[in-house]
């Protein structure tokens, strides 16, 4: 049996430490794409990196043990992501600083959708 397969183009996009103004730039650059029939972006991230290695021990008692701490942390930051909001994960960001591996890449996709909503 044959199998179909349809010919892809895969753009890799390496993405440094943006300001906030180059993410939203970059958001708008980057929304036309979006608005093509197959087009698709993969943005990954495993989220905050915490410990002394990393420069980054934010800890709130608050929510329980160390883990539980950083899990919240994540979920507060996948909350904003969910929400399309730019500006919430920006502010989510200068509030806590948090380490998220991925999150310029992940505030240039927030601001695609801005321009491009699905």
């Amino acid at each position: 049996m044959e199998s179909a397969t349809q010919p892809y183009t895969v753009v890799p996009v390496m993405v440094g430490n943006l300001s906030p103004e180059k993410e939203r730039q970059y958001g708008e650059l980057f929304a036309h794409f979006l608005q093509h029939e197959g087009t698709f972006f993969v943005i990954s991230s495993d989220f905050c990196h915490w410990g002394t290695r990393f420069r980054y021990t934010h800890y709130n008692p608050a929510h329980g043990e160390i883990f539980q701490s950083i899990e919240n942390l994540d979920k507060e930051g996948m909350a904003c992501i969910e929400a399309q909001s730019p500006e919430a994960f920006l502010k989510y960001q200068q509030e806590f600083c948090n380490t998220i591996c991925g999150r310029h890449p992940i505030a240039v996709l927030l601001n695609i959708l801005q321009v491009s909503p699905p």
